[in-house]
């Protein structure tokens, strides 16, 4: 595709954040939180309001939308568990394309898939909150600080990691590193020089990945002082009642978190206030690098046929429910505030400041792009391109959003919402009519029978109808699955 003042194959830059809320971004209506080149993005894009993940861990989440597939299709069905090797990513295809492809910052996908996926890797990998010494910090980013000076400072943050008042904090424990030498500042800064260093003639794919603000919660000054914790939100669902929950939920508040100390009984309106606080001002330092990045795009003069994509892989409860961070393997947590996301895309020659209020999926980035670049979309991807929407028409119809979390897995319609637990008497049903919270549910009411069996059969039709094997040999052509599971009965 074709789209842009100079008839130039477009470039693609894909910005991601880690575990970013959607209403945690000014353009998602967050009045508190300072994203004024989000905000910026946005006005000049396309912004999907009610854009989904597909799990709510980073791994999941990341192979799912570099895959265009479903996490129990491609086996990433968890944070230790990476994608079958035969599935193919967004940065194979771009390679099969045409476009050289580049990773700055926290890929998150196994080293195989990595390594496959982009030809320059500039890499820092995630902080690992748990983690007493920066040693396990990917080699690029420790040998630049140990260049520079600032290996002292981030051990000692680490080490800082066995404190007691970092497990007390619930991990709320500024960094000393300076700020300039920061792990989301020092992958602004890669992505500059890489992008001020491409040659004029080859199209190119950028996944530029920040790990924050994905907890330790630890932003340096002066972005710590930002933010007044008394002035930060708590939210309405901060005490609600557990105890008509799946019991997993209790028991992640009360041991979901033992290998960093967190019983989440303990968090209190102080502690979570100045989690928050921390939280924004993380925020707000990845705001200010997807800020470096635009210039750069500008300066290098490549906004008339670059497309910007800004994403992240899942959410962030941040007190909902008494709970903070997101779900685990052993305790599967689906809210709304850990799958909700941002999703704003900015291509050449599509209108400016449109907001989508279909829902969308992470799922359905990898074959926008593909479409975005003239590249075929393969039949076993799952999502769906937003390219029309993006181009003044309407996204996809989709009645209900798909996400899962190993075994656990859940249906989101524009009303009610199911998660249903494989071989339990208990699940999850909420109807965000009345309870856009997810406070009170439904699902042992007897009342709202008809509404649980109705969905149930739409997740059981979702499952079977969105399966994309990977098929092999065919006499009825390729994908013939897709076109099987669509005859009439």
């Amino acid at each position: 595709m074709k789209d842009n003042k100079n008839d130039k194959p477009v470039n693609v830059v894909l910005i991601a954040a880690d575990q970013l809320r959607a209403d945690c971004v000014g353009c998602y209506g967050n009045d508190l939180v300072k994203t004024p080149n989000l905000d910026r993005l946005s006005r000049q894009g396309t912004t999907f309001r009610w854009a989904f993940a597909q799990h709510p861990q980073c791994l999941p989440s990341r192979s799912s939308f570099h895959t265009g597939r479903y996490c129990h299709e491609i086996g990433a069905i968890s944070n230790h568990v990476g994608m079958a090797p035969d599935e193919r990513t967004l940065g194979e295809y771009m390679q099969e394309a045409g476009y050289s492809s580049s990773a700055v910052g926290k890929v998150h996908l196994f080293p195989s898939k990595v390594d496959s996926s982009f030809s320059h890797r500039t890499l820092c990998g995630g902080q690992n909150s748990d983690a007493v010494n920066a040693e396990v910090l990917h080699p690029d980013y420790k040998n630049w600080i140990k260049a520079n000076g600032y290996w002292e400072a981030l051990q000692k943050t680490y080490e800082g990691h066995a404190s007691k008042t970092y497990r007390e904090n619930f991990q709320a424990l500024p960094s000393q590193v300076p700020a300039e030498a920061y792990i989301d500042c020092w992958v602004g800064d890669q992505c500059v020089e890489h992008l001020n260093s491409l040659p004029e003639d080859q199209p190119f794919f950028l996944y530029a990945s920040f790990p924050n603000p994905h907890n330790p919660f630890e932003p340096p000054e002066p972005y710590a002082s930002l933010y007044d914790p008394e002035t930060m939100p708590v939210p309405r669902s901060f005490h609600s009642d557990l105890s008509e929950k799946p019991p997993q939920q209790l028991a992640y508040k009360r041991l979901g978190r033992k290998n960093i100390g967190s019983n989440y009984e303990l968090l209190d309106r102080e502690r979570l206030q100045r989690v928050t606080a921390y939280y924004y001002a993380s925020i707000t330092l990845v705001d200010e690098q997807v800020g470096k990045i635009l210039k750069a795009i500008e300066d290098n003069g490549l906004q008339e046929n670059t497309c910007v994509i800004f994403i992240s892989d899942h959410g962030e409860l941040l007190g909902h429910h008494g709970l903070l961070l997101k779900s685990t393997d052993q305790y599967p947590i689906l809210y709304d505030k850990s799958l909700h996301v941002p999703f704003i895309i900015r291509m050449p020659g599509a209108p400016e400041g449109v907001t989508v209020e279909s829902a969308v999926e992470l799922v359905d980035l990898c074959p926008t792009i593909l479409d975005f670049v003239g590249a075929e979309v393969p039949p076993e991807i799952q999502g769906q391109s937003l390219s029309p929407a993006v181009f003044g028409g309407t996204a996809p119809p989709r009645d209900f959003i798909f996400a899962e979390s190993g075994a656990v897995k859940m249906l989101r319609g524009e009303r009610y919402k199911l998660v249903h637990y494989p071989g339990q008497t208990y699940g999850e049903l909420y109807d965000f009519e009345n309870d856009p919270l997810e406070m009170n549910n439904l699902y042992a009411d007897a009342a709202c029978n008809p509404i649980r069996r109705a969905l149930e059969n739409a997740l059981l039709d979702r499952l079977i109808h969105t399966e994309a094997p990977r098929q092999g040999e065919s006499l009825r052509g390729r994908a013939y699955w897709r076109k099987l599971y669509n005859l009439p009965f």
